[in-house]
């Protein structure tokens, strides 16, 4: 893995096409887990379909989302983003990258 700092001085483990972001004791960002503890960590996947498709599946299932599409910085370029939370409340980031 290798570290990498990003937006606002965030840290980021990256592994090939993959990345973690890492959060810091007493600097909250948004948005956030529910209830962020020191070394959490948020998770992105990128999909394949268009965000617009991911978000009719998650609204057929009454999934809420926690943000509209909004770009972010991904492992390997910009990236658009939407969120949900998991059953645990933790914040999951469903993404595309820009190009696509």
């Amino acid at each position: 893995m290798q570290v990498s700092t990003f937006a606002d001085n965030r840290t980021a483990l990256h592994f090939g096409q993959m990345k973690i972001n890492l959060h810091q004791q007493g600097h909250k960002f948004e948005p956030k887990a529910k209830h962020p503890t020191p070394g959490s960590a948020d998770l992105c996947f990128i999909v394949e379909q268009t965000l617009d498709e991911v978000m009719a599946v998650l609204h057929q299932h009454n999934i809420p989302l926690e943000l509209e599409p909004t770009s972010r910085t991904g492992a390997c370029g910009k990236i658009t983003s939407i969120y949900i939370r998991d059953p645990d409340n933790n914040l999951i980031e469903l993404s595309n990258y820009s190009n696509q």
